[in-house]
């Protein structure tokens, strides 16, 4: 039970994360800001997110590959709309569109950073001793 409500834990992590990550590109995409650096703060975000994936999975998720399936699934499924469609609601129609467009665009990339932060964060961390 414990192993579970960590994963759903670092799902809601992930979907929040994300949520950031995306008001932090709609904010940096609006005119006369940063719009001809966008693609280097997407993937500096990406690469940050991941680093921060990394450290939650090794010291939180330990060596167990299927907690990287537990968190991808229930982020896709439940967590991933839920926080979608509550940041949509918040926002005004313009920035709504700029939002759902960076979702789209930039999902793949956040997907990524999850799968290889996860990933070698659950790679990298020393299988515990039995005594």
């Amino acid at each position: 039970m414990k192993y579970l409500l960590k994963t759903q834990l670092i799902a809601i992590v992930v979907s929040f994360s994300w949520i950031i990550y995306l008001v932090v590109l709609a904010f940096l995409d609006q005119p006369d800001r940063a719009l001809r650096y966008i693609n280097t703060f997407v993937f500096g975000l990406a690469i940050l997110l991941a680093i921060l994936y990394f450290v939650l999975a090794r010291y939180l998720l330990g060596r167990n590959w299927s907690s990287l399936l537990l968190v991808l699934i229930s982020y896709f499924l439940l967590y991933k709309p839920i926080f979608l469609g509550f940041l949509l609601k918040l926002t005004n129609e313009s920035n709504g569109s700029i939002i759902k467009f960076l979702s789209i665009s930039t999902g793949i990339v956040h997907v990524l950073a999850v799968i290889i932060g996860m990933g070698f964060g659950i790679l990298f961390t020393r299988p515990e001793r039995k005594v």
